[in-house]
């Protein structure tokens, strides 16, 4: 028996045209093994080749059945959007698009009554919004050339589906959409010398934010933590998806005044402690200075990508350069 996170209700998109699998799920290593068996298949060999870009799925040719009970429901949920028009008649009708997701995971049913079970997400991602409303609030002092739009995603816990469907249904078209600026959990443990931005390399945004970040007396590096591949697992990644240029910027792991190392200790202490926990509220103690530094650079490079003559573009042979080009107008 395989138990996971992903264990109990799940949420998912109303269904469209797009194929999807009846049934997907996780197998051990000894299922895999057993499986792998009852075919002249090398399970180890299956598993380097998809460490491939040009690895694709291999039928294995087994079948198996089961049973297991569903119950649908529908759950209403949605996306929150406000608009701060351009002010330049042309270029209004593009934009420059800021997200956060404003969901989190509800109770935990093992916490028993009189006992608080809120999953509140005070730092994942109540911080994050409050970013991104204190960059709208700002922004409306200068109204830039392009539009701006600040949309507060739902249901990115189970999967990014607020983003997909946003991104699936934009309040403006994929090619008109000249950035995203994602926040997902701020900086609550004080300024900091450098700024992890996730997927470095990959777009023109790169100059903007090393150039807004050098302003702040700040180096820029890429994804401090890459084994978690949390480029793929925020909001930005499904505008990504469509072709939309992305910046997911957060200050770390060095922070002013500290020891080497300190940052990255506290981070893998809120993981270990408070991620996904009933723990992660907010208590008083938090050093948001670094946060407000984060907060600068996402309206000062969201406002230099609003005012600017050119587009930004992927870098050239970047997996989402096609998606780019191919993108609705």
């Amino acid at each position: 028996m395989l138990s996971a996170s992903a264990d109990g209700t799940r949420i998912d998109l109303p269904p469209g045209n797009e194929k999807r699998m009846q049934f997907q799920g996780w197998v051990t290593e000894d299922g895999a093994k057993r499986i792998a068996a009852l075919t002249t298949m090398d399970l180890d060999k299956l598993r380097a080749a998809a460490q491939q870009k040009s690895f694709r799925p291999v039928p294995m040719g087994v079948r198996t059945s089961f049973e297991m009970p569903i119950e649908r429901k529908l759950t209403p949920s949605a996306n929150v959007v406000g608009i701060l028009p351009g002010m330049d008649p042309q270029l209004r009708n593009e934009a420059v698009v800021f997200t956060a997701h404003w969901d989190h995971l509800g109770r935990d049913p093992r916490v028993p009554p009189g006992k608080d079970g809120i999953y509140n997400g005070a730092l994942d991602n109540a911080s994050g919004c409050a970013l991104m409303l204190a960059v709208a609030r700002a922004a409306t002092e200068t109204p830039p050339r392009r539009s701006l739009v600040f949309v507060f995603v739902t249901a990115e816990e189970q999967g990014l589906l607020g983003s997909k469907w946003f991104a699936q249904h934009p309040v403006v078209p994929a090619a008109r959409i000249a950035a995203d600026i994602n926040a997902d959990s701020v900086n609550k443990w004080g300024r900091t010398t450098d700024v992890g931005l996730l997927g470095l390399g990959k777009s023109s945004l790169d100059a903007v934010v090393r150039d807004v970040a050098a302003a702040q007396g700040r180096t820029v590096h890429g994804d401090p933590f890459p084994d978690r591949g949390a480029f793929y697992r925020s909001d930005q990644f499904e505008l990504a998806r469509v072709g939309v240029p992305v910046v997911h910027a957060r200050g770390g792991p060095n922070y002013v005044g500290r020891p080497p190392g300190w940052g990255q200790q506290q981070h893998e202490e809120f993981e270990r402690r408070d991620y996904h926990q009933v723990t992660d509220e907010y208590h008083g103690d938090w050093d948001l200075s670094g946060a407000v530094q984060d907060a600068q650079l996402d309206l000062i490079v969201g406002l230099r990508v609003a005012n600017g003559q050119e587009m930004p573009q992927w870098t050239p042979g970047d997996e989402f350069e096609k998606a780019r080009k191919t993108a609705a107008r």
